[in-house]
């Protein structure tokens, strides 16, 4: 989803910042009641959203060699239109454009897929169906043939010379060039004054709600133990010192482990604690910035691909760059059932495909949680209490569900912006399997 923007954004992306303030010492969430406050479970596995999909429809007006790549990119404008309203949440379209049966082009009346678009036709009008997006807060029951209207460009491709600052947000952080004018994008302004249209949001499916639904805890201890990674990007600028926020966090995610009675055993990277509960043993392992410091950090993407081979949980802590890169498509995933926790922002937007890709295309073997906005929490406040009650479901009859442990998430993080992707059809309850493998 990150390829058409990669060659976009890639020089504002690595300046790009989206993350925490520094560390506060808080609460232990090792030590911390994770008693479940027994409310059922229902809907879209994020405490107050749903998930559903929809189709796009709109037009689009720019150079020949560039209408293929118009749908994904409008899809773009889209999505920052509706993630500021707090509307609609639409997964990232950067790679749909040159998917050749995802965009469709209108020719004489007709509906054709890209690769079967007439020769000599012109294209204009054009749709995207079945995109993933999660309505959360202020659209609560969605039906089918809803539809929603976002104000996006008539031409994409010539938005920054067209419009300059007039149509962009003031967030000077990130710096204001075509290729991340979508990202900035504020439409409603008196200033903003370039042709628009209506794009057209229609809810083309309803996924229905599922019974409490639960991690894959058989196969997690199946080998009588957890194994889990927490990785903590850097957040700050300029070089990595003891200071820096990731490696504060990173400290004190230690410091929290040890106080819950795990001990640091000799680690092959990083730090590696340990607890025994009951037959389980449960190893975290824990890598600073030093190890890996982001997903632009090539020189230590061994690192990052260990941790991705050998653990059952991983935690990412840091930068999501604008969904431009490309270090969750680069690894060798392994078949086994993994569960991630995605830290960076708009995961939701911009890395569920690319881990999915990963894993076999097949969630079978896979569930991600995932915020749907910036995120402004350290993996201290939603990783270490996710983990706290995957550890306390191994002392209790493993009755935390996913919705318990999004509660958990939601009361440290303080909002429902996490929710979690491909569990719609776990199969594990306490009581035994819900369904044949």
């Amino acid at each position: 989803m990150w390829k058409t923007l990669s060659a976009l954004t890639a020089a504002a992306a690595l300046t790009l910042g989206c993350s925490a303030s520094q560390p506060e010492d808080g609460p232990n969430p090792f030590l911390a009641n994770m008693e479940n406050d027994g409310k059922e479970d229902s809907a879209y596995l994020n405490p107050d959203g749903v998930e559903v999909e929809v189709d796009l429809e709109g037009d689009v007006i720019g150079p020949a060699y560039r209408l293929n790549d118009g749908p994904a990119v409008l899809g773009q404008f889209a999505l920052t239109y509706f993630r500021k309203q707090e509307k609609m949440y639409l997964e990232s379209l950067a790679e749909d454009a040159s998917a050749d049966d995802r965009a469709e082009w209108q020719v004489s009346g007709e509906w054709y897929p890209t690769s079967r678009v007439p020769a000599g036709s012109t294209l204009k009008h054009w749709r995207l169906r079945g995109i993933n997006a999660v309505m959360l807060f202020n659209v609560r029951n969605p039906k089918v043939g809803d539809s929603f209207l976002a104000k996006v460009p008539q031409k994409p491709f010539s938005v920054f010379t067209d419009a300059g600052k007039t149509c962009a947000d003031d967030d000077d952080h990130i710096g204001l060039d075509q290729g991340v004018y979508w990202y900035r994008w504020m439409p409603d302004q008196a200033s903003c004054r370039i042709p628009l249209q209506d794009l057209k949001i229609t809810v083309s499916k309803t996924l229905p709600k599922p019974a409490a639904v639960y991690p894959e805890y058989d196969q997690l201890v199946a080998d009588k133990k957890l194994t889990a990674v927490i990785l903590f990007g850097q957040i700050d600028d300029g070089a990595i010192t003891e200071r820096e926020t990731g490696m504060q966090s990173f400290k004190r995610y230690a410091t929290w482990l040890k106080g819950a009675g795990y001990r640091e055993v000799t680690a092959p990277l990083g730090k590696r604690l340990e607890k025994k509960v009951r037959d389980i043993t449960v190893q975290i392992d824990l890598y600073s910035p030093r190890e890996f410091s982001g997903l632009g950090d090539y020189g230590h993407f061994a690192n990052f691909q260990k941790a991705i081979s050998e653990h059952e949980v991983i935690a990412w802590d840091g930068h999501s760059m604008l969904g431009a890169s490309d270090f969750w498509e680069r690894p060798t995933y392994p078949s086994s059932y993994q569960i991630f926790l995605y830290g960076g922002c708009l995961g939701y937007e911009y890395y569920i495909r690319p881990i999915l890709h990963g894993k076999g295309d097949s969630w079978k073997s896979l569930d991600l949680m995932s915020s749907v906005v910036e995120v402004t929490a350290s993996a201290n406040e939603f990783a270490a209490p996710a983990l706290a009650k995957i550890v306390w479901a191994l002392e209790n009859n493993y009755r935390a569900s996913w919705r318990d442990i999004l509660l958990t998430v939601r009361r440290n993080v303080g909002d429902s912006t996490f929710g979690v992707s491909g569990v719609r059809d776990n199969c594990f309850t306490p009581t035994g399997s819900r369904c044949t493998r």
